[in-house]
């Protein structure tokens, strides 16, 4: 379908979900982006870590978006195994179930087991995928000409939204790039007890077939049979959240979409994860600025807090810090409050976004997913321990990565390798 006959088809949808509209218009976003096809199912899950760009509200209703769509035929499951991997396709395997496990918007799993016995998943795009999310795009940015001719401020969002769904289909329609990334994220968690990244067949994948170990164990969608399960709850939360700290603090690099879906406790009771779509990425000068707003916050040193925003350019470079610093108290004060225990993490990132668009800033994306992710570990957590505490939890860990990244002897290691990367700079110049 051209993109002037997806924008029709689309505009034919819009006028149906024109009546959800006049009483509730989230409801309307979110059935409208639910029924225009798999390009905005899966927009929709992206729009849900941009608050600044569809609001609050928006945000958390497009955050209950079930990536859930009907499975395309086993003829075409032959079709596509025939084309990535030949004629014996079929001998590739040596049982391959062609009934799928999950079948979401971009691709679908299914069970299968190699020739030496292994069992694994195999991950397959959809048919057509990739011309469809092209097409879309295609379509949005002749909506965008079209409105630019009445709003310049409308055709920009209109623009922002078409630049997320381009990345997604950059990023989430190489199954290779999330081979990558799972990839990546094994070895950097190497040794780390409790969490499990399945390993990656990398001479069995392709870019639209993705094989990778098969991960044995009870989703934690299951709520109700992981709170049967016999291991220890306060050990599993204390692994995720410590997982969580190592990814993000000490490797910069972490899987941004762990909700319970996407989440498995293992028969030896560590938490297994899968789907390495979407992973967001943070330089090692915004993790430590990060640290230490969350340690000045811990401290009630306000205006530390405000300095560090201007610092790392979160508001504008003129603002008022003693200003600054009593919008930092009033966030602080409410949350914080007398008990280290009683601290919402998540919450608190959360204000802090809020606070810093007060200023017209534009959010960074990556902070924007790592809210997300503090929530879901929080909220995940909190279903194996209704009392879990993630800063006495994570107390020593971050002890040592303070003292290793922010300490004195740190900085001045970090001045060393600022100034060698400096003379190398000069030295390549000339």
């Amino acid at each position: 379908m051209i993109p002037i006959l997806n924008l029709f088809r689309l505009f034919a949808l819009f006028l149906l979900c024109l009546p959800i509209y006049l009483f509730n218009k989230n409801k309307a976003v979110y059935y409208f982006l639910k029924f225009a096809g798999p390009s905005f199912i899966k927009l929709g899950q992206i729009l849900s870590v941009r608050p600044d760009l569809v609001g609050e509200e928006m945000a958390i209703i497009l955050s209950s978006f079930q990536d859930r769509l009907p499975p395309f035929p086993q003829s075409i499951v032959k079709e596509i195994l025939t084309h990535e991997f030949g004629p014996q396709a079929e001998n590739f395997f040596a049982e391959f179930n062609f009934t799928p496990v999950a079948s979401a918007s971009i691709a679908q799993v299914h069970k299968a087991k190699l020739k030496d016995g292994t069992d694994v998943a195999v991950k397959i795009l959809r048919p057509q995928i990739a011309k469809i999310m092209n097409r879309d795009i295609c379509t949005l940015r002749l909506l965008i000409k079209i409105i630019s001719c009445f709003s310049k401020y409308l055709a920009k969002s209109f623009l922002d939204v078409a630049n997320l769904l381009k990345q997604v289909s950059r990023d989430e329609l190489d199954l290779l790039h999330e081979a990558a990334n799972a990839s990546r994220l094994k070895e950097d968690l190497q040794g780390l007890e409790g969490f499990y990244v399945p390993k990656i067949f990398w001479k069995d994948s392709t870019s639209k077939v993705l094989v990778l170990e098969w991960l044995d164990g009870i989703p934690f969608s299951n709520s109700k049979a992981i709170a049967e399960s016999t291991f220890d709850k306060k050990q599993i939360a204390k692994n995720f959240v410590i997982s969580y700290f190592e990814q993000v603090y000490n490797h910069g690099f972490f899987h941004a979409d762990m909700h319970p879906g996407n989440l498995f406790l293992l028969r030896n009771g560590d938490i297994g994860v899968v789907d390495f779509g979407i992973m967001g990425k943070i330089d090692k000068k915004t993790r430590i600025a990060i640290a230490e707003i969350l340690i000045g916050f811990l401290q009630r040193d306000y205006k530390r807090v405000a300095e560090i925003h201007i610092e790392i350019g979160l508001v504008p470079p003129r603002t008022n810090v003693d200003e600054l610093a009593l919008s930092c108290r009033k966030i602080g004060e409410t949350i914080v409050g007398s008990s280290v225990k009683d601290i919402s993490v998540a919450r608190l990132l959360t204000n802090l976004i809020i606070m810093t668009r007060d200023y017209k800033m534009v959010t960074r994306p990556e902070l924007l997913l790592l809210q997300k992710t503090l929530l879901l570990v929080e909220g995940v957590g909190m279903t194996l321990d209704p009392n879990l505490n993630i800063w006495d939890l994570a107390r020593p860990w971050v002890k040592k990565w303070v003292k290793r990244n922010i300490g004195f002897d740190a900085k001045i290691r970090d001045s060393i390798f600022d100034l060698i990367a400096l003379g190398r700079k000069f030295l390549r110049e000339l």
